[in-house]
């Protein structure tokens, strides 16, 4: 079990300007506005926002003390204005605590959540695969294999993917696969990832919140592909549905490389995800130029499934000097990113095509 680490991700002071409250009537279309206002009870560790619903999806890593009806999952929807929340330790009446590793959406409003429980006994329950429907009701209940889980996703069958390392790891040349497919009742489908194709890396997967130079781990599903993102090895893997790798991309190199051609020599992800399409999109700063005169600046950059490296928006990189990005939080139907921001105290901004 890994250790337990927390990340205000307010602490970066993000900003743009405060949007008025969201107010749209119903029978406007809710891809029509741009930006909303959410209130929130508290900062949220993991923010998700699904497009196909106006829903975005919050988590804390774990809350104490923990009760039966501690909401570490909560669900607003930008349209109606309503709230509904998860509550995990309800499922586990003698849960001690809690500790969500990674949140997923699927195309039906599905909530999966990955956490590991621990029993007011002081035993570790383990790492579990929660999933919940668009009523918040729990519908599976997995054991992930004895994984500690960085990253999960959903597709529209019901199947659950989750990319983890196993917690009764040996050694790092150990062949055990990084990453399970269950089906929609929670039997094992594929196994694939080999852990030993990272021999001489601790943890190739790391604890699903991401590091300051490379970002977090993530997994994103489509008919054709699988494609995971492994941020302690910044590599890129796309596979086919049968667990076959198709591709694998060296991310650190292409911003390595990116950074220099501007006149910087180093790179720092604050915010990475996978958009519909399959692009992988980073969010970050690059810093110590070459002349050491010139602030470090924004970027916004993303990697096609077939490793092309492109820069969306060219003016990006141009704000004043204390200027902070939106954190990537999604997409929209139409790949177009969604951002968040701290704004007024116990207020998120969601704002669509934020860069």
């Amino acid at each position: 079990m890994r250790v337990i680490i927390s990340v205000l991700v307010s602490a970066l002071g993000l900003s743009f300007a405060v949007a008025p409250a969201y107010t749209q009537k119903q029978d406007q279309k809710p891809q029509e506005e741009n930006r909303f206002r959410i209130r929130l009870e508290s900062p949220p560790i993991w923010s998700h926002w699904d497009d196909s619903r106006n829903e975005l999806v919050t988590s804390a890593a774990d809350i104490r003390p923990l009760g039966p009806d501690t909401p570490l999952v909560s669900i607003y929807n930008a349209v109606s204005g309503e709230k509904r929340s998860i509550s995990i330790p309800k499922e586990f009446s003698k849960a001690r605590y809690v500790y969500v590793d990674a949140i997923a959406v699927g195309p039906d409003g599905t909530a999966l959540v990955a956490c590991e429980v621990g029993s007011d006994d002081g035993t570790f329950v383990g790492e579990r695969l929660l999933s919940f429907d668009a009523h918040s009701t729990l519908t599976a209940n997995l054991l992930a294999a004895d994984y500690d889980v960085g990253a999960v996703a959903l597709d529209k069958h019901g199947n659950v993917y989750a990319v983890g390392t196993h917690n009764g790891e040996l050694s790092s040349e150990e062949s055990y696969p990084l990453m399970v497919r269950y089906d929609s009742y929670g039997h094992i489908t594929l196994e694939t990832l080999p852990r030993s194709l990272f021999s001489t890396v601790e943890d190739p997967v790391g604890d699903g919140v991401g590091g300051i130079k490379t970002g977090a781990t993530r997994l994103a599903i489509d008919e054709m592909a699988i494609e995971v993102y492994l941020a302690p090895v910044s590599e890129m893997i796309v596979l086919n549905q049968a667990g076959e790798i198709q591709a694998r991309v060296n991310v650190a190199s292409r911003l390595a490389e990116f950074a220099k051609t501007k006149g910087y020599k180093s790179f720092f992800v604050e915010a990475d995800e996978f958009s519909p399409s399959g692009d992988l999109w980073f969010v970050g700063r690059l810093a110590d130029a070459e002349d050491n005169q010139r602030p470090a600046r924004n970027f916004v950059v993303r990697l096609t499934p077939t490793g092309q490296f492109q820069v969306p928006y060219k003016s990006v990189g141009d704000e004043p000097r204390t200027y902070y990005l939106p954190k990537l939080i999604g997409f929209t139907q139409s790949d177009e990113p969604v951002g968040s921001s701290s704004g007024e105290s116990g207020y998120l901004l969601v704002q669509k095509r934020p860069y």
